[in-house]
């Protein structure tokens, strides 16, 4: 079962162009070093209009994108944690794409670890995130530690 308290809602405007992403993620301490589970529960796509969830299957670079949000965020931090891939939402190819979705993450990670970011590299990876519609960047998987796209 999903703790809707936990979804963590990314909903911006920049240039005209829209930002959106609801993460949901489950956080805890680790003993033994950082973990992440997966535990997608969405039924993909449904009908036009709806929001997306991501599946078990499928969506491999939505969930790319989260992983490297979370692999960036897990490296700022000096504690392990142990960390439960609940529930990703989106509309794709109109609002949301990995690297969206990532920065999401890192934000939702933040928020539930009370992991204070530099507000410059909060700043850098905003940028990196507005910039994710432009030269087919929608498509292409983000290094948030590098601030680049593989692919």
């Amino acid at each position: 079962m999903i703790d809707e308290k936990l979804d963590f809602r990314l909903l911006k405007f920049k240039n005209g162009k829209p930002f959106f992403a609801i993460v949901n993620l489950e956080v805890y301490r680790s003993d033994i070093g950082n973990e992440i589970i997966e535990e997608y529960c969405g039924e993909g796509w449904l009908r036009q209009g709806n929001i997306e969830s991501v599946p078990m299957k499928g969506y491999e670079d939505w969930k790319k994108g989260v992983k490297n949000g979370l692999e960036f965020a897990l490296s700022k931090s000096s504690e392990k944690w142990k960390v439960k891939i609940k529930k990703v939402e989106g509309r794709i190819g109109t609002d949301t794409n990995p690297t969206i979705i990532g920065f999401a993450t890192i934000l939702a990670f933040c928020e539930q670890t009370k992991l204070k970011l530099d507000s410059e590299i909060i700043e850098k990876i905003e940028n990196f995130t507005f910039k994710s519609w432009e030269n087919k960047n929608d498509e292409k998987i983000p290094n948030f530690i590098n601030l680049e796209y593989e692919r």
